[in-house]
């Protein structure tokens, strides 16, 4: 996936342009069935792997629940995902700059053609509001959508603003969760830079032998009622939400939460 050979790039040490260990947890075949979600046939085609996690994860979490009394209108979703490039960002990034690079390199020879840019295969690149509203969109859901980051406290984040919506009366029900599934290489490469990868692959947080994080990718979603509607609909209610507390990048710490 990532373009590059890995001893190419692989170093022990931090230094520009290097990853420190090629441990990660992946999801390599994204399960996806097109045929399920009303969308146009030519983003189909060209959704990216982390557009794929959204809708299989949010579909499965919406017919999991007692939802046909529900109006559609006042179901909203609230999604975490790190605003950080995708797979086909990077891949229409790279069509960019090479363009640029070859007319500046070939300049004075043979003009350089510019790339084709396929509009499907533009959108499908998006990372900051996408998700959310790809999602409502496939579900027909009218209650509001949007796209969050707040680093490794976004997923909390997403259920917290959702929980908001539902005791505010605004949404009778809420899509919240998470998706993580950036272009690999510029989440190893990047948090090497940032002394936050784990250098032996290994992922031991508040273990005093704990050397850094291991990226990993993922979906995972929850569909939110007020408890009383729950019960009154006979859902299966696996858990119920009393507190949400947050912690994240404070003390001038940008990598650990305040105790």
């Amino acid at each position: 996936r990532w373009g590059v050979p890995t001893e190419q790039i692989q170093a022990a040490e931090i230094c520009a342009d290097r990853i420190r260990s090629l441990k990660a947890g992946l999801i390599e075949a994204v399960p996806f069935e097109p045929e399920l979600f009303d969308l146009p046939r030519d983003l189909k085609t060209a959704l990216d792997p982390l557009h794929r996690l959204v809708l299989t994860a949010g579909r499965a979490a919406w017919h999991d629940c007692v939802h046909n009394p529900v109006d559609h209108t006042r179901v909203g979703v609230i999604l975490a995902s790190i605003a950080l490039p995708t797979e086909t960002a990077s891949r229409l990034t790279r069509k960019v700059l090479t363009y640029l690079l070859e007319s500046k390199i070939f300049a004075s020879a043979s003009p350089v053609d510019p790339p084709a840019i396929d509009p499907a295969m533009a959108l499908a690149s998006r990372v900051t509001s996408l998700p959310a509203a790809l999602l409502a969109s496939a579900l027909n859901l009218g209650g509001g959508t949007f796209t969050l980051d707040a680093a490794c406290a976004s997923s909390l984040f997403a259920v917290k603003l959702a929980c908001e919506e539902l005791l505010s009366g605004r949404a009778d029900a809420m899509l919240a969760g998470g998706a993580s599934r950036t272009d690999l290489l510029y989440t190893q490469m990047g948090f090497s830079q940032l002394h936050a990868l784990s250098p032996s692959g290994t992922c031991s947080p508040f273990d005093s032998k704990g050397d850094g994080l291991v990226v990993g990718e993922g979906s995972g979603m929850f569909l939110l009622k007020r408890t009383d509607d729950a019960v009154r609909a006979g859902d299966h209610i696996y858990a119920v939400i009393r507190g949400i507390g947050l912690s994240n990048d404070l003390g001038g710490s940008l990598l650990a939460p305040a105790s």
